[in-house]
């Protein structure tokens, strides 16, 4: 169990570089391979990222936000996939051992989430200017009562993007691994194929709704933070 928020574990440090390092190395083969002609490759899954992304901000975040807000959300994406799906593989030769996701210990995706939440609250003062920013914590929808309605919703903000996001890998990881306990034989290696590869197809798919959750819910935040009439 990977529960604490504050004891220091290698394998998360060392996994969130191997995260960072893949999402950089297929950001700069994109823009290597980047031409006026027609696009292929990683290039191509680059610039419809991209696109997706810009429209999806777009709809939800005020003009001026919007261009830089669609970068970050599309990096966040990217991370956050890769760093879900990593403890989906497993290492080769080493009778059922698994690499291990750096959002399945707790403090990587509480880290992250606190991150986050600077960069709403930082968007707020920046669009909305200190005083605007202040008004809205302590102001709305009631005088002074508004800040302890506030700064309630404000703080579990972080905290339910923090706990949605490891449970659900957590869990997904965790009954994968279980999978290669099943009985042995030909009926338990059958069983355990058949059970392992259905999960596999369920966690995948739940990596990516979950990194796409944590990346809107952030969008979202940030831009009603970001809204001068919030």
């Amino acid at each position: 169990m990977k529960f604490s928020l504050t004891a220091f574990s290698w394998p998360p440090f060392f996994m969130g570089l191997v995260t960072m390092a893949l999402v950089l190395i297929f950001g700069l083969a994109a823009a290597r391979q980047a031409s006026a002609a027609v696009p292929g490759g990683a290039q191509n899954m680059m610039e419809t990222a991209i696109e997706t992304f810009q429209d999806l901000v777009g709809q939800m975040a005020p003009e001026a936000l919007a261009p830089n807000l669609s970068l970050l959300a599309l990096t966040l994406f990217l991370m956050l996939v890769v760093a879900d799906i990593l403890g989906l593989l497993p290492l080769p030769g080493f009778g059922g051992t698994w690499i291990h996701s750096p959002t399945e210990y707790l403090s990587i995706p509480a880290g992250l989430a606190a991150a986050m939440f600077l960069l709403i609250q930082w968007s707020g003062i920046k669009y909305k200017g200190l005083g605007g920013w202040v008004y809205g914590w302590v102001w709305k929808p009631f005088p002074v009562v508004g800040l302890i309605i506030n700064a309630l919703e404000q703080l579990v903000m972080p905290v339910s993007l923090a706990f949605r996001l490891f449970g659900n890998i957590f869990a997904g990881e965790l009954v994968l691994r279980m999978t290669t306990h099943l009985p042995h034989g030909i009926g338990g290696v059958l069983v355990t194929f058949g059970i392992g590869t259905l999960w596999l197809i369920f966690s995948l798919v739940i990596s990516l709704i979950q990194a796409l959750i944590f990346t809107i819910l952030t969008v979202a935040y940030m831009s009603i933070q970001a809204n001068r009439e919030h």
